[in-house]
């Protein structure tokens, strides 16, 4: 369906020519639309509108490269041009920074306060940071508070404004920007949108998803109206009087598919998307932001030292005990069962019990952080002001867990040794040298060197493991939960297995 706005020139920001698109969800196949023909010129303030489920939603995800890797991609037929780019089934990523959305969620990155928020968007499209506070004044925000946890609901919405100008967008879309405000603030964030929207003297198109047509009313310069009944994208006048008495269409359902040919499917993409995490945890290994790696590595060496400290000498401490106080021949050969828990304790079980313990402890509040990132758009957020996310997240992930583990399994097996110490002169009253002779008897350069091996080798299936459980499509809380919890299980899993290989290759 024509929108009237005639043929598409190069000054066209989006370009639909016979454009069809079928996507498979939960539900089965859904057709959206069908044949579309739209030019969008540079430069509008358009509404994007339409019933619930009507698409809007996943022509956003379309336009600003963000459909899931791991759900079926979706089937695109005609031609589709953002700012004179054609988008495939692979996002251009140069499209990512020139093309951006402010979410319903914001996306707001929790752990940066709102300065640093909008500080990061400047950095990533190379920009000077000291422009941040310029850009907070210009949304209304000239004293923002320092913590992002204390931001109301339309401070938000206005960081993310000023967050999304820093990047200079040529397109940017809003997600009912205006959601959960009351009348008068909802008024205020049309005003702000359009304010920043004519500042720019024509060089950005700004397309803004909502049912609060009140709102932005005489602010636009028209509507996009999605017509479920035939599948079609509408460019309608802003002073139609007939868009808000178009009655609700009842929009199709999805059609039914075999439930196992689904369930194959997103199987082997969770796979697929788990060799690219793995791929992109060595390609990428050199981080593009050192200090977050250091600042994480502090983080979960300190988080993890005492509990593992904790457990790691308890273990060290019971087991030389035991092993001394039940020796049948009452007190003979009291060096060699040193000598035996020595080796054991270093070589086996101790650096076993710190991956477990350390996978417990910092496994469990990454994918947690990680999860709550995915569920609010922070990491979508971060795609695209152009920011890759195994960039930012997955490899100072893989760095901290990749040192942190280490270190703290040398720290564990330290206070094991200290505990083994205390343990052997209260039972036999073994002088410290005589002690420290029989625990390290049997211990060689070989058995450090497989317990690096089996720490460091722990440590980056942990970090890919999380990483790929926390950022996989989050629907809900308790998709968090279940990231949370599997990243437990396959992490303590991985290192079980890390630690049976290696210990059976260096003493078969």
């Amino acid at each position: 369906m024509s929108d009237g706005a005639g043929a598409a020139t190069p000054s066209s920001a989006l370009e639909l020519r016979g454009f069809g698109l079928t996507y498979r969800g939960r539900s089965g196949e859904r057709t959206v639309f069908e044949s579309v023909d739209l030019a969008v010129a540079r430069g509008a303030f358009l509404l994007l509108v339409g019933e619930s489920g009507s698409g809007k939603s996943t022509l956003l995800r379309l336009l600003c490269g963000l459909w899931e890797g791991r759900e079926p991609a979706p089937r695109v037929r005609g031609t589709v041009r953002v700012l004179g780019e054609t988008i495939t089934a692979r996002y251009p990523h140069r499209l990512h920074g020139p093309v951006q959305a402010v979410l319903q969620d914001e996306g707001l990155l929790d752990e940066l306060s709102p300065r640093g928020n909008v500080e990061l968007g400047l950095q990533v499209a190379g920009r000077s940071p000291a422009l941040a506070l310029g850009l907070l004044a210009q949304v209304g925000l000239d004293n923002p508070p320092a913590s992002t946890a204390e931001l109301s609901g339309g401070m938000r919405k206005r960081v993310a404004v000023a967050r999304a100008l820093g990047g200079e967008p040529e397109l940017l879309f809003f997600d009912e920007p205006t959601a959960g405000l009351d009348a008068e603030s909802a008024r205020g964030i049309a005003r702000l949108l359009v304010e920043t929207h004519r500042a720019t003297a024509g060089r950005r198109t700004t397309i803004v998803i909502t049912h609060d047509l009140r709102a932005f009313d005489g602010l636009h310069d028209g509507y996009l109206h999605i017509e479920p009944s035939n599948r079609s994208i509408a460019r309608v006048a802003p002073d139609d009087p007939l868009i808000r008495e178009r009655r609700p269409v009842l929009v199709e359902r999805a059609t039914p598919e075999g439930l196992d040919l689904r369930r194959v499917q997103r199987l082997v993409l969770e796979a697929a998307d788990l060799a690219t995490t793995t791929f992109l945890a060595v390609w990428r290994i050199v981080p593009r932001w050192p200090e977050l790696a250091s600042r994480t590595l502090w983080r979960f060496a300190l988080e993890a030292v005492a509990f593992v400290v904790i457990g790691c000498a308890t273990v060290g401490g019971l087991a030389t005990f035991f092993a001394l106080r039940n020796n049948p021949l009452e007190g003979a050969f009291t060096g060699a069962l040193i000598t035996g828990a020595g080796k054991v304790l270093v070589a086996v079980l101790i650096p076993l019990l710190a991956g477990f313990f350390f996978t417990a402890r910092i496994a469990a509040g990454a994918a947690a952080r990680l999860g709550t990132m995915k569920r609010t758009g922070q990491i979508d957020a971060l795609k695209m002001m152009g920011v890759r996310p195994a960039d930012y997240l997955l490899i100072p992930l893989v760095w901290a867990i990749g040192v942190a583990l280490p270190v703290v399994t040398a720290c564990g097996i330290a206070f094991a040794a200290l505990a083994s110490l205390f343990a052997s002169q209260v039972v036999t009253g073994i002088s410290p040298n005589g002690w420290a002779r029989a625990f390290v008897f049997e211990l060689d350069r070989a058995d450090l060197r497989f317990v690096a091996l089996k720490a460091m080798a722990s440590a980056i299936l942990v970090a890919i493991v999380t990483y790929h459980l926390a950022t996989g499509p989050k629907r809900s809380g308790l998709d968090v939960g279940h990231a949370v919890n599997g990243s437990i299980v396959f992490g303590m899993t991985a290192v079980l297995g890390v630690h049976a290989l290696l210990t059976l290759v260096q003493y078969s």
